[in-house]
Formats: C-alpha cells, structure tokens, sequence
C-alpha cells in the first residue's frame, strides 16, 4: 500500500489550472482539485538515480509555493537515526543511492531508501525554499508516493538557562536530517536560522558542554519562533513627588530617572530578567499613553538582587506614572539617547559595568575613563569607583577640543557648565580633589570649607578671574554619601547645592594670570568613593537638581516601583 504525503496541496493544486508533469505521472480532477500520483517508470532520466527497469521505492513531484516546480531542488532520504556530527567525525557521508535531484517537472524518485523510518529533505537553491518530511517508512516491494510543496525557512530563537554563558559557539542538529548550523549564545537565546516548516527535535552542542535537546521546537515558514516559557514583568511608578516635597515649580522634560528593581519585584535566580527586551511608556492621569521612552539597563547583580535602569521621561508631570513591562521573547533594544550628547550631556560615568576601561553612558560615549587603581565599590545607584590616594581615572583625549565630536569637556567660562555627583569620603581631615581638568575648573573638599567649587575664567586683558564656590562644612560627614550639583548660565547665574540644599553665599574671586594648561579631565586626590559623576554643557535649575538628588539619593528613593 503507497503512502501519499500532500500537507496543503489539495487546496494548493486545486488552485492550478494547468500542471506539467513527468512521464509516468498522471494528474486528474476529483472534485474541482488536481491529484498527482506516481506510478510506476522506468525512464532512467526521471530524478537522475532511477534504474533502467522496475519501480521505485519513493517517487513524487514538488513544487515551490508559488506554484512552480522546483525544478532541480536536490532531494535527499535520511535515516531516522542519523546524526551528522558523528557521521562527520567518523567521516562517513549518506550513501549515493540516498540523494537525487529533481527533473524540469519538480519529479523525483528513488530506487533505494533507508531501512526503517527516514526523512525526506529536499532544498531548492534559487528560492532558498526547503521541505522537511518525517517518519517515513516503506515496506518491501510497496512503493511510496510524497508530493510536497517546499516553504521558505523559517528562524527559531531557543531561550537557554543561566547554563549557557553569552557569546558561547556551538552547533546545533536535528536528528535524522542533514540540518547542521553554527550557533552562539547572544542575550540569554541561541539563533538557529534557515530551517524547514515542521516540528522536530534540535539537539545543542555547545563548547565543553554536554548536549541540549530541545523537543517539539515547531517552525513557521518564514517566520520567527521563540521556543520556551515566555516571560513577561509589567511594572508601574507614580511620578508623585515624595511626601513633604513640595511642588516642582517648572516643568521639567527629557528627564533621566534611575529605575531600581529588587528581589521584591523580580526573580533574580532566573536570567530570562535581563535576556529580552524592556519597555517604557508614560501613562497621564486620564489614561493616555506616551510614545515608547528611551530605556537602558546599566546594573544587573544577581548575587545583591538589584537592577538598574535609566529611562528618559520626555515631560515630568507629577500626576503621571512610568509603565516598564519587560518580555524575554524579545531581543533587548534600548535607545541610545537617554543621556544624549546633543542635548546636555558629555560625559556620564555610572561606574556599573567595571572600571577597565569606565564607559561614558552618554550617547556617543565619546569619552572613556582610563583607571589607575581604582577599584569597584558600592554606590548610591548601582556600583561606584573606590579611590585612594594616587588612584585615578583620567578622560582619554579630553584635554582639548575635538571637531570630531559634537561635545567636550572644556569651559572657557563663556558658555553652560555643569555637573553633579555623588561622593563619599573616608576621613574630613585632610585637603582633596575629587575631579578637576587644570586651570578650567575642579571639584575639592576643604576641611574649614566644605566642598569647593572652582571655575577660572581668562580674560584678554590680566582680570581673569577664577571663581570659587564654597559650601560649609554642615552636613557632611565621613563615611556618608553627599550629592554635590553646579550649574553655571552665561549671564552668570549660578545655582550651587549640598543634597538638596542650595547654598546662597557668592564666590570668593581670585586673579590668575591667564594662561591655561592643556590636560585632560582627572577624577582622583582623594580617599573614598565616588558614583554616577555627570557633567555637561547646560544650565540645571533649581527644580532638575532636587529631582535629581530625589531620585538617585541611596535610601527613601523615589520613584519606587510596584507589580500591576
């Protein structure tokens, strides 16, 4: 008894008003559709490997999905049991007999098959459309009849568990076929591209690991699939100033918010929370939702049980809330700009990813920080850089003006300034710089003043001037966290704050010659530690430096985070 394979063409076929086919097919209408069956032939020039006399064991006709043949689309008979890794290490190939090709009419046959179950693989190389049929068997002296119609290859992304380390090379199989492809493990999925519409068994072998199955992994033509549990977290954050803070008084747009999410939030045990794709939108009271917000991840730390994420809110109304849903189905896509060096910024240190080299968090990360002795430590969001005396991070080629890029850290004391940081000192004894670029401007601590804001403005005459800023010495103690912010505008305002405490008093003034030295940007000269330093070419008021200090501050954070 022959067995006939169609999967879709009777409706396929039905659709055909004429069909070329090989001698020893014949084609006839049963109820508006067209069947083909294979009979017997003995024309040797049919699919290239039949005999001279008798019939085949396995014969058929393809087509491509736009109903064509698939005219010499090679056509192979595997067995079930075959693995081409090991048929390759033993450096043994499918016999001859196994392979055929079709004719001018998408025709095939086969006068030998394997024994016992096998698979029928056929490709046809100027469509890249392809065919996969399993579980085929034949008894002796029974011929087998499979008309088919190939597809184009679909993608599968198989989600890995915390086994598999990124960037990790392999191969991927699927038993009983001739399938084989390189593989690696890129954000927590492994890509296994071009393979045929069906369902089977992909076997994983990955460098010094034993191999992975992953059963009833089921391919779409032309489609993408995602095998395994999907995942998917949505969070909210009311934008509700903190109890006791009174109103913003401005309005404050493109405004980056730390996001932290602890153990209380999501499972930490599990890398499907960083292997996908986070999304942020700002929903207003009435319901309406913004456009997708810029959004990137900075911290991950399974072990303390905390993430990090920055989201730039295009316009800060405190009545809104921040929306973050996360789905590990998707690769991560997080914008660029939520620290843009068009717009503010130019140079953003988090200090989250390690020292070696510091990455700038900016947008163009023009300016990288090279260590020398400092040390990851904790910080007020996410990880912080540990210093001790000699240590530094100096700004590569941050010592002039570069036309290549769109920013730079100089300040000729014409333009916007500012920056704010966190900083956190071992002992108050002593005089220390926490960064400076020389003769242009630096941030100190001295014991009988406080911190000290310095800024040296040439003049063409000899009345340049350099500006110092004083804070006091109250609330700042050893071993706490101070947040430290600056603003400078061209008309000479300046606002000047202690956590969130702005200081009033004006800037001692005191004459220099001039004459500038050309060094880069240095952070260092001091014992402690120091975290999320941003500085930029832009004027900060008064409501987006509490805001800033509010959000970023160590403990009583805002906005605190909740599962809808």
């Amino acid at each position: 008894m022959s067995v006939e394979t169609s999967r879709g063409l009777r409706s396929f076929f039905g659709r055909i008003r004429s069909f070329a086919v090989a001698p020893g097919f014949s084609v006839f209408a049963v109820g508006g559709a067209l069947s083909i069956l294979a009979a017997c032939s003995s024309d040797s020039h049919v699919a290239g490997n039949s005999a001279e006399t008798g019939s085949p064991e396995l014969a058929g006709v393809l087509v491509l999905d736009g109903g064509k043949p698939a005219v010499h689309a090679r056509v192979q008979c595997v067995p079930g049991d075959y693995n081409i890794i090991a048929a390759s290490e033993a450096e043994q190939v499918l016999p001859s007999a196994f392979e055929t090709e079709t004719d001018e009419n998408g025709n095939y046959e086969f006068d030998s098959i394997p024994s016992g179950s096998f698979t029928l693989e056929a490709f046809h190389q100027e469509s890249g459309q392809m065919l996969l049929v399993q579980n085929l068997s034949a008894e002796q002296d029974e011929p087998l009849t499979v008309n088919d119609m190939l597809q184009g290859p679909g993608t599968v992304k198989l989600l890995v568990s915390g086994e598999f380390r990124e960037n990790q090379s392999g191969e991927a199989i699927v038993i009983g076929t001739t399938i084989r492809r390189r593989v690696s493990v890129q954000n927590g999925k492994i890509v296994v591209d071009s393979l045929p519409a069906d369902t089977f068994e992909i076997v994983v072998y990955m460098d010094g690991m034993d191999p992975f199955e992953f059963k009833d992994v089921s391919v779409k033509p032309e489609e993408t699939t995602v095998w395994g549990d999907s995942v998917t977290y949505t969070f909210k954050a009311a934008l509700a100033l903190p109890e006791g803070i009174d109103s913003l008084g401005t309005v404050v747009s493109d405004f980056p918010l730390a996001i932290r999410l602890t153990k209380k939030e999501i499972a930490f045990d599990s890398a499907e929370v960083v292997n996908g794709r986070w999304e942020a939108v700002r929903i207003s009271q009435d319901g309406n939702r913004s456009k997708k917000l810029p959004i990137a991840q900075t911290y991950f730390d399974a072990s303390a049980k905390e993430a990090v994420f920055w989201v730039s809110v295009d316009s800060l109304n405190v009545s809104d809330s921040l929306e973050l849903h996360f789905d590990n189905t998707m690769d991560p896509a997080y914008a660029k700009d939520v620290f843009p060096t068009n717009r503010s910024y130019s140079l953003v240190w988090h200090f989250d990813s390690g020292l070696e080299p510091v990455g700038d968090g900016a947008e163009k990360g023009y300016f990288a920080g090279l260590p020398t002795g400092a040390e990851p430590a904790d910080g007020v969001v996410g990880k912080g850089a540990k210093f001790d005396e000699g240590d530094v991070i100096v700004a590569e080629n941050s010592s002039a003006a570069d036309s290549s890029r769109k920013v730079n850290l100089n300040y000729d004391g014409s333009g916007y300034f500012c920056f704010s940081v966190w900083v956190k000192l071992d002992n108050l004894e002593e005089k220390q710089t926490f960064f400076e670029k020389s003769k242009e401007y630096a941030l100190r601590y001295d014991p009988e003043k406080g911190f000290v804001v310095d800024l040296w403005v040439p003049d063409t005459s000899s009345d340049s001037i350099k500006y110092a800023w004083v804070s006091g010495t109250s609330d700042i103690k050893a071993g706490e966290w101070v947040y430290v912010a600056f603003s400078r505008h061209t008309t000479s305002q300046s606002n000047f704050y202690v956590n969130d405490s702005k200081i009033e008093t004006e800037p001692e003034q005191i004459a220099w010659s001039g004459v500038r030295e050309k060094v880069d940007f240095k952070v260092g000269s001091f014992t402690g530690t120091i975290d999320e330093l941003m500085l930029g070419g832009c004027f900060r008021d008064d409501a987006w430096t509490r805001l800033t200090y509010l959000n970023q501050r160590p403990e009583n954070y805002w906005p605190v985070v909740t599962g809808r």
